[in-house]
């Protein structure tokens, strides 16, 4: 494939008489011809233009938990490499110190990146996540950053904790892919009188391949049950995403920080 396009640079570079219709013109239109022909058709062989949108869809498939837990068994995921703590974490880490918070609980901790951070911050840290694998890599990198996290795999949806057992509850990202009917009113089960709960859900899922939209929570719906719960709403704001992601998904996402009455 290589040499026929080395041989298509030689005759390009080579000296054309200015008439088109000149023998040797006409020689090497042919020439070009058939190289081409050959070229492109060594193309095709080398990558399958055709089946191009099967290898599409299956790279932009939605994940889905079952499929979290499949890559971790591969390995750590992309996704898990980064273990600079979110911004969301950081600024959490302000408003903690500013309700004096000692204990704060991360659900879904992935890689521990945002649990190890408010390790670091001073703060008495558990964090708990439903792949075991998570878990693992998490406590791994907790030991390598020198912090004491208390780590374990567990569900939102049935925390393995007593009422009141925090001050703050941290989860980025992750409820969405849980009955919120279960996993929000643990959340306020285990938070203090006074504490303070920092939630990034997606309010829905729409996807590049055409597949009907998942989640579809009314942002007005989803505020009105907070408060019902019990929670004091301190912020609230929807970001709508503008571009699909790596998994060919775009997201509406509600973020809350909230206060537990």
């Amino acid at each position: 494939m290589l040499q026929a396009l080395s041989e298509l640079m030689d005759i390009l570079e080579a000296d054309i008489p200015a008439n088109p219709r000149s023998p040797k013109n006409q020689r090497l239109a042919k020439v070009m011809q058939r190289i081409l022909a050959k070229y492109f058709n060594d193309l095709d062989n080398a990558f399958p233009y055709s089946k191009l949108d099967a290898i599409y869809n299956t790279m932009t498939e939605a994940m889905t938990p079952n499929d979290w837990k499949a890559e971790y068994s591969k390995g750590v995921p992309h996704w898990a490499e980064d273990m600079k703590p979110s911004l969301f974490a950081k600024d959490f880490a302000k408003l903690m110190k500013e309700y004096a918070v000692k204990s704060v609980l991360e659900v879904g901790c992935g890689n521990g990146r945002d649990s190890i951070h408010f390790a670091k911050s001073g703060f008495r840290a558990a964090s708990i996540d439903v792949v075991p694998k998570a878990v693992e890599l998490a406590k791994a990198n907790a030991k390598k950053a020198k912090v004491d996290v208390n780590i374990r795999v567990a569900s939102v949806e049935k925390l393995p904790f007593d009422d009141a057992s925090f001050d703050a509850v941290f989860t980025l990202s992750v409820l969405h892919s849980t009955n919120l009917k279960k996993s929000l009113p643990e959340v306020h089960r285990v938070i203090k009188a006074g504490g303070i709960a920092f939630i990034y859900i997606y309010g829905d899922t729409q996807f590049e391949d055409g597949k009907p939209t998942e989640d579809k929570i009314k942002f007005g719906d989803y505020i009105q049950g907070l408060k019902e719960m019990g929670f004091k709403i301190l912020d609230s704001y929807i970001n709508n995403e503008k571009e699909y992601d790596e998994f060919g998904e775009k997201h509406r996402i509600f973020v809350v920080s909230l206060e537990k009455l």
